[in-house]
């Protein structure tokens, strides 16, 4: 069993201390030194908080050499022939779901899931839970479709639109002011983003949105509480609304043009 190296393996990684992983997961410092000095092992609801804290799944944290594998690639037969793979690396996500023929297809995440997966995307079992499908166009590349919520994007996103988003692995993929899906530590943005790690050493998270500016303020977000990276390839709305309030502001100022118009002509 890899536990004990894994733990101190993955609290290097993301540059923390014993003191610090202590102090977030509500564990003694003492404790933790244990377990990664092999003293002890945590029971299955500490194994649980470790999982969800490094995203990765507790079969990979037990079984696995990340060390020298990275998280390990395992694949789970799913139902009609899918399967869902753990690649190694974050090279791709940590969990995918292939068809019969080893095609990627796409994991729909709706609002009522996205607790779920913010502790869960590394997890084969949590993701087994959600929908798949595949659309055609959407090839060579991992896409992931992410379910709006709010009017943060209005009126170019609306609430309960989907967007599709394409697998970035590094910042540096990051198009600045276009729109992604980012997965944090603090929940799953659909935003415009500005990268600014190398200035200021942050992320910024625009919305769009004119008439709730004041409720959606630019968000920092720190890179090291990035979990994921969406590019938004394709939008899908239901929604046919009427066209913004600015066209119809247009719409009757060019209506008043006319009548002016009109009656400036009937006075010659």
């Amino acid at each position: 069993m890899y536990l004990a190296g894994n733990l101190k393996f993955l609290r290097k990684k993301m540059g923390k201390t014993q003191d610090s992983i202590s102090s977030e997961l509500n564990i003694g410092r003492t404790t933790i030194a244990n377990y990664e000095s092999g003293v002890s092992e945590p029971n299955v609801e500490t194994l649980l908080t470790f999982s969800n804290f490094f995203g990765v799944s507790i079969d990979i944290l037990l079984s696995a050499n990340l060390e020298k594998e990275g998280p390990g690639t395992k694949i789970i037969d799913l139902p009609a022939g899918n399967k869902t793979e753990i690649i190694p690396n974050h090279k791709v996500p940590m969990v995918v779901t292939v068809d019969r023929e080893g095609h990627d297809n796409i994991i729909y995440v709706p609002v009522k899931a996205r607790a779920g997966y913010l502790s869960g995307y590394g997890d084969p079992e949590f993701m087994e839970t959600l929908p798949t499908f595949r659309l055609p166009g959407l090839n060579n590349s991992t896409f992931r479709m992410f379910e709006v919520d709010g009017p943060s994007m209005a009126p170019n996103i609306m609430h309960a639109d989907r967007i599709i988003g394409e697998w970035i692995e590094g910042f540096d993929k990051i198009r600045d002011n276009r729109v992604h899906v980012i997965v944090h530590k603090g929940g799953v943005a659909v935003k415009r983003v500005l990268n600014r790690i190398e200035e200021r050493g942050k992320l910024y998270l625009k919305s769009d949105t004119i008439a709730h500016r004041h409720e959606f303020p630019t968000v920092e977000i720190d890179p090291e509480d990035v979990k994921e990276m969406w590019y938004g390839r394709l939008k899908i709305s239901s929604d046919f609304s009427e066209p913004a309030e600015v066209y119809h502001r247009l719409a009757d100022l060019e209506v008043d043009m006319m009548e002016m118009k009109q009656m400036l002509k009937g006075k010659e």
